[in-house]
Parts: C-alpha cells; structure tokens; sequence
C-alpha cells in the first residue's frame, strides 16, 4: 500500500512539474516577445490605413495591425492576397498570452488548402502582430474578417479572376481559329506567346499554389516562364515584322540574355534568393522594351506595328512597377496592382489579335496575288510550249529528207521505229520526252 501510494505522490510531483515549467516558459517566452514589440519603433504604413510598420535589429519586418472592436473574440482569417507575402508569422493574444497562429490550419486544427496563405485564430485583444523577413508587405492590402465574410470575398474575387481567364481562352481560341485559317507560323506563335502569359498568370493568382498543396516554388517558376514568355513575343515581333535574318549584334543580345537567365535561375533555385529573380524579371522586361522601341524606330510608318508596340510597352513597363514594387519593395509603384495589368493586358490581346487579323488578312492577299501570278505565268509557259509542238508536228518529214540525202519513206520508217522506242504515238509526246531530258541534264550538271 505504501508502495502504491508512493507511486501516486511521484506521479503527481513530475505532472506538476511539468505544467509549472511549461507555464514558466510561456511566461518567458511572453516577456521576450512583450519586450521586442516594446523594442520595435512602429510608424503608420500609409496614410490610408491604421497599420503601423518597423523594422527590428535583424531586418525582419514588424507590422502591428489594429483589429476592430466587432470582430474580437470571433473566429477570424488573415491574408495577403498575393503569392509575394507568404512565410510569415501572426501573433495574437488570448487570455493575456500572445500566442502563434498556425499557418494554413484552421481552428479546429486541420489543415487546409487555400489560394493564398491563410491565419485562422481568435483573439481577445484589439492588436496583432505580423512578423516576415521579406520587406514587401503589400502595404497593408490584407484581408481581416470574420470567416463566414472571407468565403463571399474570395468568391467576388474568383468571379473577377474567371472573367479576366475566359477572355484570356476566347483570345487562345480566336488566334487558333485565325491560324487554322491562314496557316501563318506568326500567328502560332503569338498564340503559344499568349499560353504562356495565361501559365504566369495561374501561378500569380495562386491557382498554382492552392492545386500543387502548397508544395511549388512560385518564384522559381515564375522565373522560368517569364523570360520564355519574352522571348516568344520577341519571337513573334520579328516574324510580324517578316525580318528574314537578324543582325549580328541582336544574335549576341539574345545569346546573352538565354545565359543570363540560365545562370540567374540556377542561382535562385540554389539560394531561394530573391534578388536573383527580380533581376531575371527585370531584365526579361527590359530586353522587351528594347525589341519593341527597335520595331518602333525602323518601322513606325507601319500602323499595326505602331498599335502593338504602344500597347504592349505599357504591359511591359506595367509589369516592371509591379515586380520592382514587390521586390525590394517601393511603395511609390504600389498603385499598380495585378487587376489593373489584368485590364491592361485585355486591352492589348484585344487590339493585338485585331492587328493580326488585319496582318493575315493581307499575307493572304499577297499569297493569293503570288499564286495567281504564278498560275498565269504557268498557263503561258505552257501555251507556249504547246504552239512550239504543234509548229514542230506540222513540219513535213520531207525536209528531214531532204537534209539526210535519203527517200521520204526511208525517213518515216526511221521516225517510226523511233516512237516504237519511245513509247509515243506522235511527235508532240516525243518533243515532251526530249523536254524532260533537257531538264533532267540541267539540274545534274548544276549539281
């Protein structure tokens, strides 16, 4: 009995201990945390918003987020709306403990599979705390609400990304249907160019990022499709402008941009850095903008080709504020966000496919012109060769005996045995034959 009872008593001793010293290290872990927010020196984000920001002494970011009086003690979800804030830590305070929220879990403790990364957590104070080693915080564009109001956000959003990707399909299906009718090798690849464009664009809305279960690199794929995105459209301008063979200096311009991009993904798919990427975006951006000021310059009395270089040097220096406002983070470009591209590149494909129509439309004609031209080129040839046969059939034999010294009948015995050899009926199939020979030899002896 003392035994047992000795054993209880350990029992409970070594409980106790355990909950004493788990308690002692979340009041530790508390204060240390009380005192680096004591620490921080937070300033407003942006006069539009209550969000304040800091930097501490190892360079990670601070934000410190006000959360309104009606959503406390509620089940709320956090999130940036955007695939460039992700890694990121929440703190909230429960019950006078500031405590991590888990990262794409809900509050029930399952893990779930969103968009976007999610915070899922409830907090009884009216501050929370964001913490991230990537300076680019979307300038406080983040979603707090209740999480029965998340879902009708993330849906008015899913319907605004659905109509921006039906346009992107009915362009694939347009450009398709102008290539399968005038079979021009510009047109595929304007429309390969736009297929890549709708890739980059399911990786941004994180379309990617919710089918592959979190397990993708997006900055790394990005940074694979990005300069093949630029180099299709290169591509393309250059058969739009039927340029049959590239300078030296563009050979070496393009060479060089293939090895940087090879040399600058393999570094960030190593480092994970992303300064490498940056670099890759804005370089595949800037080598963009140099072929189209080219198209520009030495073919600006072209309208179509004026319409496509206005049209995409906006998309192209669009796209460059966005990425330079993300990375490293210059609150100055923030006004260009991915809805604003979105309606930029509708703009663009629009006027672009309606250029290409008008372009193909007029390969066509001088294809039709060229193969009317031929034709009749042809059909002389053809007539000539023809009269050229018949004058020749309806020459009498007897010159040819007269020539040769021998009787008329010995001539036509001869004339015949020849077509016996032949295998003709009359001197037109024979001066056919003899057509062909003469062609035959030719092209040997030009071999």
């Amino acid at each position: 009995m003392k035994a047992i009872f000795s054993h209880k008593i350990l029992s409970r001793l070594i409980i106790l201990m355990i909950l004493l010293s788990t308690t002692c290290y979340s009041q530790t872990s508390n204060a240390d945390f009380t005192k680096t927010i004591a620490s921080l020196n937070f300033v407003p984000l942006n006069e539009h918003t209550q969000t304040q920001y800091a930097k501490d002494s190892i360079g990670d970011t601070w934000l410190k987020i006000t959360v309104p009086n009606n959503l406390l003690n509620k089940p709320l979800i956090l999130q940036f709306p955007t695939i460039h804030v992700s890694n990121y830590n929440i703190y909230a305070k429960q019950e006078g403990l500031w405590q991590k929220v888990s990262v794409n879990t809900d509050l029930e403790g399952g893990k779930i599979s969103p968009q976007y990364q999610e915070n899922h957590f409830i907090t009884d104070h009216e501050i929370i705390y964001f913490k991230s080693k990537s300076s680019y915080v979307h300038y406080g564009d983040f979603i707090l609400v209740e999480r029965g109001e998340h879902r009708s956000i993330m849906l008015n959003n899913m319907i605004k990304i659905e109509v921006f990707y039906c346009l992107f399909l009915l362009s694939i299906v347009l450009i398709g249907a102008l290539y399968s009718l005038f079979k021009e090798k510009v047109i595929l690849i304007y429309c390969i160019y736009i297929i890549s464009v709708f890739l980059i664009y399911l990786i941004e809305d994180g379309i990617l990022y919710f089918l592959s279960n979190k397990q993708c690199n997006e900055l790394l794929m990005l940074a694979i499709l990005m300069p093949i995105s630029c180099l299709l459209f290169s591509l393309f301008i250059y058969y739009f402008l039927d340029i049959q063979k590239l300078s030296k200096k563009l050979k070496y311009f393009y060479s060089f941009q293939v090895l940087l991009y090879i040399v600058l993904g393999t570094l960030l798919y190593l480092t994970n850095n992303s300064l490498y990427f940056i670099i890759i975006v804005n370089s595949t951006l800037a080598s963009t903008l140099i072929t189209l000021a080219l198209a520009l310059k030495y073919y600006n009395r072209d309208k179509s080709v004026r319409f496509i270089v206005y049209s995409f040097s906006v998309i192209a220096l669009t796209s460059m504020t966005y990425y330079l406002s993300i990375f490293p983070g210059h609150y100055y470009l923030s006004f260009v966000d991915k809805d604003k591209i979105r309606i930029i590149y509708s703009i663009a494909f629009t006027v672009a496919s309606y250029t290409l129509w008008i372009k193909a439309k007029k390969l066509k004609a001088d294809h039709d012109a060229l193969k009317t031209e031929f034709e009749a080129l042809k059909a002389n040839k053809a007539q000539k060769i023809k009269e050229d046969l018949k004058q020749q059939e309806s020459t009498p034999v007897y010159q040819i005996a007269d020539k040769l010294s021998i009787t008329l009948s010995t001539t036509k015995q001869h004339v015949s045995n020849a077509y016996i050899k032949l295998d003709v009926k009359s001197r037109c199939q024979a001066m056919i034959i003899k057509n062909e020979i003469i062609q035959q030899s030719s092209s040997t002896y030009n071999k």
